[in-house]
């Protein structure tokens, strides 16, 4: 059965000589991973460009309902970005969102909101014109709403603990360890209370921009079974310096 849907690549590994295996998040159909045969080759159509992380595509695969791997017949680029391979900045901040979402992403079951708000996150990080350096912390926090552990309560002098293990705000110092402090539980509320055309507004040092994405990794781990290491960290807080 032909089937068609949006796409956002994730990943490509290397198959055979000239193949590719492909793992997109699809809109319709949620996770799905393709086999693209001839990649490589000069004859071949499915140019190894439209595979690169992050690329919006439009596809149409042949579903086959005895395997995890799939056959694309067509894909072509569906939003083309136009700053984020030549802006340092945006694509290193895009490396960064790319790992998170090929990790936090596992399940095949579709979820339109979800990738509705990843595609119009890309595209406002590719147009947008002010600072960026807090973009990144906002997509991570905003995304957990979709990932089922988005933070509940809000920050106050009588809640000003954000327990990282429980997912919300408390005016107690848990028995664990998984909880931040009152500074940092008040920066993670102005995140929450901020949006794409104010989140360059909020004033974030460097050294606490590195420890509020710090915490966040943590608590995706906390949340998410096999989350592991996110290792293009170190390479966007060179950038951010």
């Amino acid at each position: 059965m032909l089937c068609k849907t949006t796409g956002i690549v994730l990943h490509s590994t290397n198959y055979s000589e000239s193949s590719l295996i492909v793992k997109i998040y699809t809109r319709n159909y949620g996770l799905r991973s393709f086999i693209v045969s001839g990649v490589r080759s000069k004859k071949s159509k499915n140019k190894a460009n439209l595979f690169q992380p992050l690329t919006i595509v439009d596809l149409v695969f042949t579903n086959n309902e005895r395997s995890n791997l799939h056959r694309l017949s067509e894909i072509t680029v569906a939003n083309p970005f136009h700053e984020i391979p030549y802006n340092f900045v945006k694509s290193s901040i895009a490396i960064l969102l790319n790992e998170v979402l090929y990790k936090a992403l596992k399940e095949e079951h579709q979820d339109e909101d979800m990738f509705d708000f990843i595609v119009s996150s890309l595209m406002i990080l590719d147009l947008k014109t002010e600072n960026c350096s807090n973009f990144h912390v906002f997509f991570i926090l905003q995304l957990t709403r979709y990932l089922g552990f988005y933070p509940q309560g809000e920050y106050s002098p009588d809640s000003s603990i954000f327990d990282l293990q429980d997912g919300r705000f408390v005016n107690y110092i848990p028995k664990h360890s998984f909880y931040l402090s009152a500074s940092k539980s008040m920066l993670i509320d102005q995140v929450i209370k901020s949006n794409y055309e104010s989140i360059h507004a909020i004033s974030i040092t460097r050294a606490e921009r590195k420890q509020l994405l710090q915490s966040l990794i943590l608590f995706y781990l906390l949340h998410i079974n096999g989350f592991g290491e996110i290792k293009s960290v170190e390479v966007l807080e060179e950038v951010l310096s």
